[in-house]
């Protein structure tokens, strides 16, 4: 399975993408993607608080 965009979280900083990254059939790791960084993430909670920091909003 592919890696899957789940949300978008934007902001007065920009926008930060979640992604679901799968590898053998199960998933792996979320990722927050923001300004050409990428910051891995152990569960969907974690992911959503990042991409509010970095985007500027409270999630």
């Amino acid at each position: 399975m592919a890696d899957e965009q789940v949300a978008v979280v934007e902001g007065p900083k920009g926008k930060a993408e979640i992604i679901e990254v799968w590898a053998d059939g199960r998933l792996v790791e979320y990722q927050v993607r923001f300004d050409g960084n990428v910051e891995k993430c152990s569960n969907i909670g974690e992911a959503y608080i990042e991409a509010g920091v970095k985007a500027g909003v409270k999630t």
